[in-house]
């Protein structure tokens, strides 16, 4: 099945990273908007909605009928991102190699995946309550890219062991890795977008 591309484009700043938006379950290319706004406000913006929808509300890759996340379908979903990714950035003359991706939730899974398999995309990462979706293999090294992960404490749908395991793969591949752990739920907080802020301005700003 070939999927209708939905997307938004921003031009901004050259001399600043590409932001690359990929949203949480039912969200669209506009819901990261005002985080990349506050992250960097004058970056050039490329926002990619999620291909399918499931139970009334967009996704990145299926659940299986149990709940459990599908992954023969995350690999052809992952497929589907990959080539979506390179043909806009041709068309928009932007390198995928230098695009810092901004995730949440599902979003946020899709890029942990890819950023761990996959040299050829991001050259860093703001992670919002990613989790592990597979036990990962044959983990590329990538210690000249950088990638901030935040994590609650009260999350109903990252555990603090998913979590842990997730990180544990970033330091297999030798990323520099950030963390920022909160006693709080799945949603983003002032105080964590703080932190991300802080992350970006010094580990892509002022570098």
């Amino acid at each position: 099945m070939v999927h209708k591309v939905h997307y938004q484009f921003l031009p901004g700043d050259e001399s600043e990273p590409v932001l690359l938006l990929l949203h949480g379950t039912g969200g669209d290319e506009t819901s990261l908007m005002p985080i990349a706004k506050e992250l960097a406000p004058n970056a050039t913006i490329l926002s990619i909605r999620g291909p399918l929808v499931e139970n009334g509300m967009t996704r990145y890759f299926r659940h299986t009928p149990d709940g459990g996340f599908d992954l023969a379908d995350l690999a052809v979903q992952l497929d589907w991102l990959k080539t979506t990714i390179v043909e806009l950035a041709e068309s928009h003359r932007l390198d995928p190699a230098k695009f810092v991706v901004v995730g949440y939730s599902n979003g946020a899974n899709v890029a942990a995946e890819m950023l761990l398999h996959d040299p050829h995309f991001f050259q860093a990462a703001a992670l919002f309550h990613a989790m592990e979706l597979q036990p990962a293999e044959n983990i590329i090294q990538i210690p000249d890219k950088s990638v901030w992960l935040s994590h609650g404490t009260k999350d109903p749908i990252v555990s603090d062991t998913n979590f842990a395991s997730l990180t544990a793969s970033f330091e297999k591949s030798g990323v520099q890795m950030t963390t920022f752990v909160a006693e709080q739920s799945h949603h983003i907080t002032p105080d964590e977008l703080q932190r991300a802020k802080d992350w970006f301005a010094k580990e892509l700003v002022e570098k």
